[in-house]
C-alpha cells in the first residue's frame, strides 16, 4: 500500500500539465455544464418536473442548502488551499489512478447488465492503464478510443428492472442520488474489487482513499457552483438537470427519445 502510494506521488510529478482528468460522468460534467444549460434554457426550458418525481422535497432543500453552506464556509476555503499547494500534474495524477481503480467495478456491473461489449472495453481499458500508465496515473487508453464510461450498482438494478420509479435524493456532501442509487452506492462500496483486490486496501484505507478521490473531485467543481447559485431557484434547476444527467447514463449516453406531442395544425 506504502508502495503503491509513492508511486502515485513520484510518477505524477512527471506527467505534463495538458493531461485532462478523466471524466467520471457524476455530479461534476452537472455542474460544468449548468452555465451552458441555463442559456439553452433560455429558448428552450427544461420541462418542470412533477412532485410525484420528488416527494422528499423537504429533505431534499435542506440537504441542498446544507451542501452549500458547508461549500461556503468549509469547502471552498480548503479547496482553494489544495489547488494552490498541489501540481496540476500530481492531481491529474491522482484523477487518472483512482478513475483507474475504478475499472474492475466497471467490470462487474457491466457483466452483470449483460454488456459484454462494455465488459470487453472496461477489460482493455484496465490492461492498458494499468501496465503502460504506470499504474492508471497515466491514461493512455482514452486516447486510444477506450473512453471511460462509468457504470455502478444503480444502473445495474435499473437494467433488471429495480427502482425503475426511483424518487429523487439529495445526500450530504455526496450531492444527488435516488432511492435506488443510494442501495447501489452501498453495494459498491462494499464490494469494490480494486480496493480490495488489486490494493489489498483495509477498511480504514478504503475509507480514507474514498475520502480523498471524492475531495479531490469536489476541488475541480468550485468555480462552477457560483453559476448555480445565479438562478430563480438553484434548487429546481439542480433537481432537474441532476435527473436528466442520470437518465443519460442510465441509457449509456443515448436515452430515447421522448415522445413528440401531438400538434393541430387545421
Amino acid at each position: 500500500m506504502k508502495f503503491i502510494t509513492s508511486l502515485c506521488v513520484i510518477f505524477s510529478l512527471m506527467l505534463p500539465t495538458t493531461i485532462s482528468f478523466a471524466n467520471e460522468g457524476t455530479v461534476l460534467d452537472l455542474l460544468s455544464n449548468i452555465e451552458q444549460t441555463n442559456q439553452d434554457s433560455l429558448n428552450n426550458p427544461i420541462p418542470h418536473l412533477t412532485t410525484s418525481t420528488d416527494p422528499y422535497e423537504n429533505f431534499n432543500r435542506r440537504m441542498f442548502n446544507f451542501n452549500l453552506s458547508f461549500h461556503q464556509y468549509v469547502g471552498e476555503p480548503v479547496g482553494r488551499g489544495y489547488e494552490r499547494i498541489t501540481p496540476q500534474p500530481i492531481r491529474t495524477g491522482v484523477r487518472n489512478f483512482f478513475t483507474n481503480l475504478r475499472m474492475p467495478l466497471n467490470m462487474l456491473n457491466n457483466a452483470l447488465q449483460g454488456n459484454a461489449e462494455g465488459t470487453m472495453s472496461d477489460i482493455m481499458r484496465f490492461s492498458i492503464n494499468t501496465v503502460f500508465g504506470f499504474g492508471g496515473l497515466l491514461d493512455i487508453a482514452t486516447p486510444a478510443g477506450l473512453p471511460y464510461q462509468r457504470e455502478d450498482f444503480g444502473q445495474t438494478l435499473y437494467v433488471w428492472g429495480i427502482g425503475k420509479e426511483a424518487n429523487f435524493l439529495v445526500l450530504p456532501f455526496l450531492g444527488p442520488s435516488s432511492t435506488r442509487d443510494l442501495a447501489g452506492l452501498g453495494v459498491d462500496y462494499t464490494v469494490d474489487p480494486g480496493y480490495r483486490y488489486f490494493l489489498d486496501a483495509s477498511t480504514e484505507e478504503h475509507l480514507t482513499l474514498t475520502l480523498v478521490n471524492q475531495f479531490d473531485r469536489y476541488v475541480d467543481i468550485i468555480d462552477f457552483i457560483d453559476p448555480l447559485l445565479t438562478m430563480d431557484d438553484p434548487y429546481i434547476f439542480f433537481r432537474e438537470a441532476s435527473i436528466q444527467l442520470r437518465r443519460n447514463q442510465l441509457y449509456n449516453g443515448s436515452p430515447p427519445l421522448d415522445a413528440l406531442d401531438d400538434f393541430d395544425f387545421d
